[in-house]
């Protein structure tokens, strides 16, 4: 029983519905109820064996469980055989249930097989009370086979359901949504997830982040003449390539070592080189260099000049 509740669960969650045709109730369903043979289990709990004219459709709704999805309601009980009416004419089953009673309405429709053979038969009633009839419809499904017939009654198959086009607050609909309710499966209460504890306090603020590369700030410019190399530090200059580092201790001792990262002489040199140097000395040379190299170019003009005259003078004296 565990195993076929689960299962008919399995089935329901992939959208199993039981709502076989007529030709399938009474080639396939209605045969092997007859015959007493088993059937699926996820369908067997769908087909209840009771007296359905012992009372109203109302109380049969609110006793057995509905089909998933259709909502409709399966019955395999038997029936009075109604006597075999001549040609042409209809035959109007009137059969009591419980404080009124099932009525035919119109004619017994034939099924037949792929072959034309008729192989049972479809009645349709629907349920009269206080002389008024409601929304309770009913399909009864019957064969032809000899086995179906016991005495003066016959073993059929019956569908009872609400009428589609029933008004949404008929009494009809309240008693099936009722019942309905009352086979829902119980939902599960979802778990309450535990509240978070909170966070701990933060003792100290945290470290502010850091730049990739800081930038120093450039030094104000002066002259090489108002400053000393003692009293003007070093500017702290972050070098691109690395340096190479010298196994001598080094100092800044002048401005040119002091601007020169580096440099790899002592102090000592570093102060010779200084005194060494004569600016005045330096820009007379330099001068002279440039008067020189002036006259050099007025001089090749000249000469150029005079090769140029005496090419004419001798073009004129030969013409």
């Amino acid at each position: 029983m565990e195993m076929a509740a689960a299962l008919r669960a399995r089935m329901l969650e992939l959208g199993f519905r039981f709502n076989p045709t007529p030709q399938e109730a009474i080639t396939h369903t209605l045969p092997r109820l007859i015959a007493g043979e088993p059937l699926h289990p996820a369908i067997r709990p769908y087909l209840h064996d009771a007296d359905i004219y012992a009372c109203e459709p109302g109380v049969l709704a609110a006793q057995f469980q509905p089909t998933p999805r259709t909502g409709d309601r399966f019955f395999f009980t038997t029936c009075k055989r109604q006597p075999s009416q001549k040609s042409g004419k209809s035959s109007r089953a009137v059969r009591a249930a419980g404080p009124g009673s099932w009525h035919s309405q119109g004619n017994t429709t034939d099924v037949k097989d792929g072959a034309g053979v008729k192989i049972g038969e479809v009645k349709k009633l629907r349920y009269k009370k206080a002389g008024k009839f409601t929304d309770w419809l009913m399909d009864e499904f019957s064969c032809c086979s000899a086995d179906a017939v016991v005495g003066d009654t016959q073993r059929v198959l019956c569908k009872i359901y609400v009428s589609p086009r029933a008004a949404p607050d008929s009494v009809a609909r309240r008693e099936d949504a009722a019942a309905v309710a009352a086979f829902a499966p119980l939902v599960p209460e979802e778990p309450v997830a535990a509240p978070k504890r909170p966070a701990p306090p933060i003792a100290e603020p945290p470290c502010p982040k850091r730049p990739r590369r800081e930038v120093m700030p450039t030094p104000p410019s002066t002259s090489s003449a108002t400053r000393s190399p003692a009293s003007t530090p070093a500017p702290a200059l972050a070098p691109t390539r690395p340096v190479q580092t010298s196994t001598v201790a080094q100092a800044a001792c002048s401005p040119v070592a002091a601007r020169d990262p580096f440099c790899t002489k002592s102090s000592a040199a570093a102060q010779d080189d200084d005194d060494d140097f004569d600016l005045v000395s330096f820009v007379e040379g330099a001068l002279k260099t440039e008067q020189a190299e002036e006259d050099d170019e007025a001089q090749d003009d000249t000469d150029w000049f005079a090769a140029a005259m005496t090419r004419d003078a001798k073009l004129t004296m030969c013409a």
